[in-house]
């Protein structure tokens, strides 16, 4: 008896079509290629900055680079401490906490950008 649910086996050939025409296949090989490429960077970037590689102006680039972006980071984060100080203020709540967390955040991104300059001015 033949049963119209049933599939006709397909070819090795047909697996690898079915699998080319379907989005979840690409989205896995997207998601497994971008962590090894991040999980590579960052062994990378370890490997120079603790001296396992030596190449200096890399490593000097990376520090660079590392220092440029804690310092953007630090930024988001002391301007998202101000918006929680600032919602709970319109709350009638006390947003002390957050402001002062805020400022020392940007005392952190004002010291990382003084190290920054001076080793861009550095000769």
């Amino acid at each position: 008896m033949h049963d119209d649910t049933d599939v006709p086996p397909l070819s090795p050939w047909g697996w690898v079509r079915t699998w080319l025409r379907e989005e979840r296949f690409w989205r896995d090989i997207g998601a497994r290629v971008l962590a090894g490429v991040l999980t590579a960077a960052i062994v990378y970037a370890g490997a120079v900055l603790l001296g396992y590689l030596h190449t200096p102006e890399i490593g000097a680039g990376l520090l660079l680079a590392l220092g440029i972006f804690a310092c953007g980071s630090l930024l988001v984060g002391s301007a998202a401490l101000l918006r929680h100080a600032r919602r709970r203020a319109v709350a009638g709540e006390s947003g002390a906490g957050s402001i002062v967390a805020a400022v020392l955040l940007v005392c952190a991104v004002v010291a990382i950008a003084i190290g920054v300059v001076s080793d861009l001015l550095r000769p």
